[in-house]
Parts: C-alpha cells; structure tokens; sequence
C-alpha cells in the first residue's frame, strides 16, 4: 500500500482491532504496511489457534493495492479454515481476490499471474462475510486445488481488491492440531459401539 493511502486507511483498520491480541498475527493500524514484493512477503508468526490478520486495500487510481505475507504452519498441525471475518469494501458490490500458494515466496507474479502456481484463490464479497472462505479457495479454475485442511509447511497469501474501491479485510486462519492415528482409531471405534447399543 502506499504511504499516502495507508494514512488514509489507517483510521478505518482501527475500527477492526479489537481481536484479541493473542489472536492478531497483524494488524496495519499498528503494525505497518503488509509487503507489495510477491518475493519479499511479510513473515508472519502463527499465534494459536485463531489468527488474524487485519488490513485495508486501496485503489483510488486504477493502482492495485497489493498485500503479501506468508506463515508456517507447524508439523502435527494443519490450516483448517480461512474465516473472512469482515469484509467491508467501497463501492459495496466490489470483488476482493485472495490466493493462496506453497512456499514462503508468492510463486507467480501480479503483472502475469499463473493459477496453475497457486494451491487455490477466490473472489469474495460482503456476502461472504463470516464463512471459510478455504473450500472456495480450493476450487479456483485453473489453479492447483486441494480437499480438505492443508498441512505444515510453508504457504504465502496474496490478496487486493479488483476494480478501484476501498476493501476492509479481516482474515482468521484456523490452525488446529492434527488428530493422533490413535485417537482417531478410538473414535472409530466408539461409533462402532454406539451403533451396536442402537441396534
């Protein structure tokens, strides 16, 4: 983002910092500008379970406004959701795009971009506020796809609006830790016996 536009936006990201701050991986009222380098994104830190990361895109000139930031999920966990907490954008029936990739460098770049690079992306609106955006995600035409939760390693984010407006973003990035083989055999095996009580 542009430093004039990022003071501009910093009021309106204030308004969405009340996450708590265990849960921020990073807010741009505080922290600064997410990075505009698809080769330099911004290291973020997993900080639990929920994770959020809150940001303002802004495109007053035809200039996209292009946020990039990568985080590591760690072995025995896995991302289960991308909850779009908020979405709020100016003039309200724009689109934001998000996607998603391996690695902790964006694989392919804004000017040329490749689906074929990336696990996944999307377009949401302010209908999609409030839902996991993730399984959407997953079925980007063109785009690699997955099912299901993804596990560790390394994934970059790359996200901005798509016509000139102002979008409000809060993202939450589920990580849950990843059942033990055991423990799902028992619960394998507790259906099994409730069943037989039933029958």
């Amino acid at each position: 983002m542009k430093y004039l536009t990022y003071l501009a936006a910093l009021s309106c990201t204030c308004v969405f910092a009340s996450s708590a701050a265990a849960d921020l991986m990073w807010n741009e009222a505080f922290d600064g500008d997410l990075s505009e380098d698809y080769l330099n994104p911004t290291q973020l830190e997993i900080k639990g379970v929920n994770n959020h990361v809150i940001f303002t895109t802004i495109d007053l000139q035809g200039d996209p406004d292009r946020e990039y930031f990568t985080f590591t999920i760690a072995e025995g966990y896995e991302l289960s959701s991308v909850i779009l907490d908020v979405f709020d954008t100016t003039p309200e029936f724009n689109l934001g795009f998000i996607a998603i990739a391996s690695g902790s460098q964006f694989p392919t770049p804004p000017s040329a971009p490749d689906p074929g690079a990336m696990l996944g992306y999307a377009l949401v609106g302010t209908t999609d506020a409030g839902n996991d955006i993730l399984p959407l995600m997953a079925e980007g035409a063109g785009s690699q796809g997955f099912v299901g939760p993804l596990g560790a390693g390394d994934y970059s984010i790359w996200a901005q609006e798509t016509s000139i407006a102002v979008d409000q973003w809060d993202l939450n990035f589920v990580v849950t830790e990843v059942p033990a083989p055991g423990a799902l055999a028992l619960v394998g095996l507790g259906g099994m016996i409730l069943r037989r009580r039933r029958g």
